[in-house]
């Protein structure tokens, strides 16, 4: 009969990916959410942010309640790409025609070399590498440590609240402004669990995260009977 592992063997098979390691992958996940348009990939770049941020919380928390926040967390990436896919987030109109689709992909793109990227990601890859500069900056100076946060977890938490914010700022589509300001709520739980390790209020940021999936959830559907309705 196989044995499950439980959390403690399971962070020991792991635990290459703790301290910094973890930190830089997190703030690649931020980064690409940032970059990306595909909402498919920034789901999926915003549940490996979750399982990688519970690497982070173990620092500060009990494993239990870290495992929980992961949970919590995989839970919301489902509820995101439920609601996409209801709605068929970012898929043509089906009165579009293929050569009206050929052409519209020309016109919302720009070729840089032999690259062809969307338009505006440029312009998305210039911003993530200033956050990621001023982030990394700020990690090394005295000036801005935060209390009772070793150094890796300062970094991701800069990087999250950073990321998640330009994130949230640069779109109007309630779903891409969702994954950042769920970005957002990740860091600031970072710090706030650095400070604080009360079960009751982790369990009120759980909830407070699950109540704004379903607000973007909502917003999301809302947006796309607008639509319709307009169409």
């Amino acid at each position: 009969m196989i044995e499950t592992p439980n959390i403690i063997e399971f962070l020991e098979f792991f635990d290459f990916l703790r301290g910094y390691p973890a930190a830089y992958l997190v703030m690649l996940t931020a980064t690409m959410i940032l970059i990306l348009r595909d909402w498919r990939w920034s789901i999926l770049f915003l549940a490996l942010q979750y399982l990688l941020a519970g690497f982070l919380f173990v620092d500060v928390l009990l494993p239990h309640l870290a495992f929980m926040k992961v949970l919590v967390g995989i839970f919301i990436c489902l509820i995101l790409y439920v609601t996409a896919r209801q709605v068929r987030w970012g898929e043509l109109p089906e009165d579009v025609t293929q050569e009206e689709a050929v052409q519209m992909r020309k016109e919302r793109t720009v070729r840089l070399g032999p690259l062809v990227l969307p338009t505006g990601t440029p312009f998305r890859i210039f911003l993530a590498l200033m956050v990621c500069l001023a982030v990394w900056a700020m990690a090394q100076r005295t000036g801005f440590l935060l209390p009772a946060a070793p150094g890796h977890l300062q970094l991701a938490i800069f990087a999250l609240v950073g990321l998640g914010l330009v994130s949230l700022s640069i779109t109007g589509e309630p779903l891409m402004a969702g994954l950042g300001l769920l970005t957002f709520m990740t860091g600031a739980e970072l710090f706030y669990s650095a400070l604080e390790q009360s079960a009751a209020m982790l369990g009120l940021l759980g909830v407070a995260n699950l109540m704004i999936a379903l607000v973007i959830a909502y917003l999301t559907q809302a947006r796309h009977a607008y639509q319709a309705l307009l169409d």
